[in-house]
């Protein structure tokens, strides 16, 4: 509730709740995101109630909130970028019932979707990868190749050394003070990698065009991989998890800590099993002789 001007009460409306509490709710480039999110909700309109974000909190129906969902997928949004918007709606929702503003929040079904990215890099598209960008012109795309196959960082993370990133006195670790789900980071730094980062001149972005890296990973990518729109610079991030579990035995808590995760149920979305490693197990099984 809320007291207007004529010293009454009245239920706060949702525009007012989503930025009076943005600060509690997100942080970072995850709370410009999801604002940016609520403000197109609250921005949408129906003849039957106006803008959707003056309305009173408690009235809204699900009904309300799979309007202005089908809306967005009549723009041509993704199935799961509209998930996006619901799950950020029912952030705020959720956040009203814990301050006993609302007794319940809308319940909304997420869309069916498919991963996008279910694949990590082979040891041979890696090779002719890198091989690809290893010419006077490409090489610095090649640096950013071997930062995120040795780090996990995000193309984005990449991105903010040297600017807002910066390397510790002894050059071994890297403070990312902002991530995608707002929290510090602190990114372990071998010698390959900075060998990769001095090689950029310690500032990836002036060496980076985002025309140009676009343009020249699709030639890759049509010589790597033709077809597979799977096959994205993101893979990079799937690649190190996956190596890390598969070829260096590294458990699932500290792949999580090295890529940034706060919960163990998204690393596992990023490690997958490689086939050579299950023909090993199935013949480890075969060897012990128990028919």
């Amino acid at each position: 509730m809320v007291t207007d001007r004529g010293g009454g009460s009245r239920m706060i409306t949702f525009r007012e709740f989503y930025q009076r509490e943005a600060n509690r709710l997100w942080a970072g480039k995850h709370r410009r995101e999801s604002e940016a999110k609520m403000l197109r909700f609250c921005d949408f309109t129906s003849e039957a109630t106006g803008a959707f974000g003056d309305n009173p909190l408690d009235s809204y129906k699900p009904a309300h909130l799979y309007a202005f969902l089908d809306h967005l997928s009549d723009r041509g949004l993704s199935d799961n970028t509209v998930n996006h918007y619901a799950a950020a709606l029912s952030v705020v929702f959720n956040h009203a019932v814990e301050m006993e503003l609302i007794t319940h929040a809308p319940k909304l079904k997420w869309r069916k979707v498919k991963s996008g990215r279910p694949r990590y890099m082979t040891d041979d598209e890696i090779n002719r990868l890198v091989a690809f960008f290893d010419t006077d012109t490409d090489r610095w795309m090649k640096h950013f190749v071997t930062i995120a196959l040795n780090t996990g960082m995000r193309l984005g993370e990449i991105l903010q050394i040297g600017k807002t990133a910066f390397l510790s006195d002894d050059r071994c670790w890297l403070t990312l003070p902002e991530t995608k789900n707002g929290d510090e980071r602190i990114v372990p730094i071998s010698d390959v990698t900075l060998a990769a980062i001095d090689a950029l001149g310690g500032c990836p972005a002036k060496a980076y065009s985002h025309r140009k890296f676009y343009y020249v990973w699709g030639k890759a990518r049509d010589l790597i991989a033709k077809g597979d729109k799977t096959f994205v610079f993101h893979v990079l991030r799937h690649t190190c998890a996956t190596t890390m579990a598969n070829d260096l035995g590294v458990n699932s808590h500290l792949i999580g800590q090295m890529l940034g995760h706060r919960s163990e149920q998204t690393t596992r979305k990023y490690i997958h099993a490689k086939p050579e490693n299950l023909l090993a197990i199935a013949n480890k099984l075969s060897a012990r002789g128990n028919v």
